[in-house]
């Protein structure tokens, strides 16, 4: 008897399923890294997962390019790069800015760096390397705080050997010089007024508060995962299996709602939440829970004891 069109269709949704899990777990001790590099190149934890989600999709839907099974990291983190390239490009449109990153910036050869003879940066120093423009910037990052070699850096970054070498001496030689701290990004008045109410209320559990805050037609996405509802959404916090609270805290400056999980006497940083208001309601909810490596390498300090 002659199956019916859709199950044909279900055996294709199953087999795009298996190969996704099959490639999400491939990649899994990479996205930490990718994680790593996307967060230094834009300057922000959420914006670096969301650069690191945009690279696994689409190196998921090329995968017959990559030939070599051996360089699945090296391409992956290519991908990483041109995104983040693209990125930048679209925040120095909206902002007007003037960061330069084109390649003929960055001569063949660089006089006196011929065998890289300065010395690397530290994290202290690399904290700050979204002050370079984006190709010193990748530079460093892929050989001071990643180790890569300068031959898979050229080829992560589109240029030359003696590119890679001016670049990243230009990018170490900045960092060293006498520089005043990135202003810290400050939320308005009303700003925080919203924030505080939305984390109040989840502290207190007070779903119906929540939803009164929460747009109806709000869309809630739950990063790695799927969106969904209101109800689902908080039931998903109701059935964790450690306390927890939120509060407003400074990821590496940047001000957002974090959640906390408690580790016998401490708080431990876990996650954090994005949220985008229109005329004082949440309209969209954008939760980074199920990140495990989010808040890994950031600083991140409450900016307020808000109890559970």
């Amino acid at each position: 008897m002659e199956q019916p069109a859709h199950d044909g269709t279900a055996a294709l949704q199953g087999t795009l399923a298996d190969a996704r899990k099959r490639f999400l777990a491939a990649v899994k001790d990479i996205r930490p890294r990718l994680h790593r590099f996307c967060t230094r190149m834009s300057g922000s934890v959420l914006d670096g997962e969301d650069l690191v989600q945009e690279t696994l999709a689409q190196a998921f839907y090329s995968l017959s390019s990559l030939k070599d099974e051996s360089r699945l990291e090296p391409w992956l983190f290519r991908i990483a790069h041109n995104k983040c390239v693209d990125f930048l490009r679209r925040e120095k449109r909206q902002q007007e800015d003037s960061v330069p990153y084109d390649d003929e910036q960055v001569p063949e050869h660089a006089p006196d760096v011929p065998d890289l003879g300065d010395e690397p940066v530290d994290d202290a120093l690399a904290y700050l390397v979204s002050e370079l423009p984006p190709m010193e910037r990748a530079c460093v990052l892929l050989k001071d705080v990643l180790d890569y070699r300068l031959a898979e850096i050229a080829d992560i970054v589109d240029s030359t050997l003696g590119g890679v070498k001016a670049a990243l001496h230009r990018g170490r030689t900045k960092l060293r010089q006498p520089h005043r701290a990135p202003a810290p990004i400050e939320l308005d008045r009303e700003q925080r007024r919203l924030l505080e109410n939305y984390v109040e209320s989840f502290n207190r559990r007070d779903w119906d508060g929540l939803r009164r805050l929460i747009q109806a037609d709000a869309r809630i996405e739950i990063v790695g995962v799927t969106e969904t509802t209101s109800a689902t959404y908080f039931s998903n916090y109701t059935a964790l299996a450690w306390e927890w609270k939120l509060s407003l805290a400074r990821v590496d400056g940047e001000p957002l709602i974090v959640h906390w999980r408690k580790a016998g006497a401490d708080w431990v940083p876990l996650a954090a939440t994005r949220l985008w208001w229109r005329e004082g309601k949440v309209v969209r909810i954008r939760d980074y829970a199920h990140v495990d490596y989010l808040l890994q390498h950031a600083h991140t300090e409450s900016e307020a004891a808000a109890a559970p």
